[in-house]
């Protein structure tokens, strides 16, 4: 049996075949099949340091990342004191106090303050602060010093680390070198004001003992001249006249 047909008429109804196929079997124009999307890997790391006049250093720090960088930071560090404890390791060179670390999971960031001790000592009249890593000096402004760095992570992800570093105001003679094992240095002189700032407090209380020794001395002997008390060397100015008085009859007789 022989079926007749427009030629028009199957070409219609191959087009409405077409698109009766469920949206599932029909490809999305500009999806490759069988690719995935690559998934963002990024953690940004912020580190203020503000460096005292003592040497102690006060760390603020601050990291953020997308939302696959942040799933990949949690499974790292699933409790805050395992990411304290990485600190803790990192900054092994240095004597932490008052480390506190707190995770926000809706803004996908780790915050962290401490105070670190060890990470100045004074060499040859200067004061120099060690940085760990491979930090690149990107920008100065004054007593603030900003440096980068990056490592890399799985999946083609970075990490990057940015550090600043507020000297103190004194500070002066600034300089940026690296040692041997690739860590920075950063030298800076302070006044002789703000370096011996523990002499001024023994100057202090030097000179109150000083006030307290000649206060007993007056309190003890009196002052000299008009406010001297009496005692086995003279008299009070009062008492004399009257002496005087009483001995010229005696030796008139």
């Amino acid at each position: 049996m022989r079926v007749r047909g427009s030629p028009v008429m199957l070409i219609f109804l191959l087009l409405m075949a077409s698109f009766s196929l469920p949206a599932a079997a029909q490809p999305l124009l500009g999806e490759p099949k069988g690719i995935e999307l690559p998934m963002k890997l990024e953690v940004d790391d912020l580190i203020n340091m503000t460096v005292r006049e003592t040497g102690v250093v006060l760390v603020k720090e601050e990291v953020k990342a997308t939302a696959t960088g942040y799933l990949f930071l949690k499974q790292q560090y699933p409790m805050a004191f395992l990411f304290k404890r990485f600190i803790q390791i990192d900054k092994s060179r240095a004597e932490l106090e008052n480390l506190t670390v707190n995770f926000d999971d809706v803004n996908r960031r780790v915050t962290a303050s401490y105070a670190a001790f060890g990470m100045t000592a004074k060499r040859e009249g200067k004061w120099v602060l060690t940085l760990e890593g491979n930090a690149k000096l990107t920008a100065r402004s004054g007593n603030t010093l900003i440096f980068t760095y990056m490592y890399p992570l799985p999946l083609g992800g970075k990490k990057t680390t940015v550090v600043t570093v507020h000297l103190p105001a004194g500070a002066t003679d600034i300089s940026v070198t690296k040692d041997e094992a690739g860590f920075t240095k950063i030298a800076y002189r302070l006044p002789s004001s703000s370096a011996g700032g523990g002499n001024l407090v023994i100057y202090a209380v030097l000179a109150v003992l000083v006030v307290l020794l000649i206060l007993n001395v007056v309190l003890r002997d009196g002052l000299p001249g008009l406010f001297r008390r009496g005692g086995a060397g003279g008299g009070t100015p009062e008492s004399q006249p009257q002496a005087q008085e009483t001995s010229g009859p005696a030796s008139s007789q």
